[in-house]
Order: C-alpha cells, then sequence, then structure tokens
C-alpha cells in the first residue's frame, strides 16, 4: 500500500514507463534541448541548475519559455544582479506578470518561494539560493506539483548536488561561445544521458559574430638606388 501511495503522488516511477516523450512537459523552445529532454522541461516540480559562474547564459535558457507565460506571475527571487526591465520586454517577458522579491536571509527567500508557490499566483519561480537540504527541497518540490508550477532553482556551485535531494531535474551549465554545455545528471522518468550543447545563435546572432580581423596597413615600397662604391674608398 505504501508504495501504491508513492506512486498516486508521483514519488516514484517505474522503468515501464519510459517508453516515449513525456506528455506532462513543456518546450524550452531550443528544439535541440527538447529532444535530448525527451518533450522538453518538467510540467511542474523542481529544476536545479548548477551555473558555476553567473551570466554564462543561462537566463537566455530560461527566456524562450518564459516569453510564453502570460497567465500567471513569474517570480524572480533574489537574483545576483539587477533586472532591467527593458532587456526583459525585448525577450518577450511580460512586466506586468514579473514580479521580483528580494529577501535579506536565505530563510526568507525559501519562505517567499514557498509561500509564492502554495498561493497559486506563479506559473513560474526563478530562485537563486547557494544550498538546500532535503527537507526545504522537498518543500518546494510538493509546493510546486501541487499548484501547477514550475520552479528553477540555479546556484553558483560549478557541480549539481551529490545528496539525493527530490527534484524532478537536476543539470549542470557550462559555457560555450555560441551557448551552454548542459549535462542531465538526473531527470525523473529518464535514464542518464549523455551531455549536450544547445545552440543559442538563432535566437542571439550576437553570439556567433566572427571576429573582426583588422586588416594589414599597405606597405610603402621605396624603390632605392644601390651605388657601388670601392672598399678601399672607404678606409
Amino acid at each position: 500500500m505504501a508504495l501504491l501511495q508513492l506512486e498516486k503522488d508521483r514519488l516514484v516511477w517505474r522503468a515501464r514507463q519510459v517508453t516515449g516523450p513525456d506528455q506532462r512537459r513543456q518546450s524550452s523552445f531550443y528544439a535541440n534541448l527538447d529532444a535530448h529532454l525527451q518533450g522538453g522541461w518538467p510540467q511542474t516540480g523542481l529544476v536545479e541548475l548548477a551555473c558555476g559562474l553567473s551570466g554564462i547564459g543561462e537566463l537566455r535558457l530560461l527566456f524562450p519559455l518564459l516569453a510564453q507565460s502570460h497567465t500567471r506571475l513569474q517570480i524572480w527571487i533574489n537574483p545576483p544582479a539587477q533586472l532591467n526591465g527593458q532587456a526583459l520586454a525585448q525577450h518577450g517577458i511580460s512586466l506586468s506578470k514579473t514580479l521580483l522579491i528580494r529577501s535579506q536571509s536565505p530563510q526568507h527567500a525559501l519562505w517567499s518561494a514557498q509561500q509564492s508557490l502554495n498561493s497559486g499566483c506563479c506559473s513560474h519561480l526563478i530562485l537563486w539560493a547557494n544550498s538546500l537540504t532535503a527537507p526545504q527541497a522537498k518543500r518546494l518540490q510538493i509546493a510546486a506539483k501541487d499548484n501547477q508550477a514550475l520552479i528553477f532553482w540555479l546556484h553558483p556551485q560549478a557541480k549539481p548536488s551529490t545528496s539525493a535531494l527530490p527534484v524532478s531535474a537536476r543539470l549542470s551549465l557550462a559555457p560555450l561561445a555560441t551557448g551552454l554545455h548542459l549535462q542531465v545528471h538526473k531527470y525523473q522518468g529518464q535514464w542518464p544521458q549523455h551531455p549536450c550543447q544547445v545552440d543559442m545563435h538563432a535566437l542571439w546572432p550576437s553570439l556567433a559574430m566572427p571576429a573582426v580581423v583588422p586588416k594589414p596597413t599597405p606597405t610603402l615600397r621605396r624603390h632605392i638606388t644601390l651605388v657601388g662604391v670601392n672598399a678601399h674608398k672607404l678606409q
């Protein structure tokens, strides 16, 4: 009976369930990433993104998805830099549906995230936090699933959490010249996969702009007439 209850709560899965793309997913709007994830991001739950350094393209990875959401709020909690409203609007993010929360402590940030999810007001939540404990991750996971929301947890560690945190997906990111290198360490309902590269050139052509090579300066050729001089005259 305990196993049946866990299956009902979507906390376990059986290998025979992995027969094709999960229909309870939402597109990332990157074709190769959707194919790699067999359908895209989870429809609900907690996704861990180990970014290492900030500003490597982690928001470019999420912008196409966030640009399609206009019915409920998108909540940003403790981003490492000030959000640029004009830039968000240029990427299709609805500013009227965007809520920024600045918390003075990690505990307040997690409380704000859980309350936002439990209210049912948001479809996507982006949380920056250095670490999560298993109970904290479980509360966020349950709150997201119960309220049909997807939460992205971004942290500055280069490697994902090693503990068995109850997350729907666990990925690590590394920068590339034209996008990101992704390693999927965990994805509910899937077997481990090889890394993939997300090419963002189509959406951001400047990422692949060729380096400007300066043209060589023309060399002025001087015609010098050599006059033969007897060596003994120079002595």
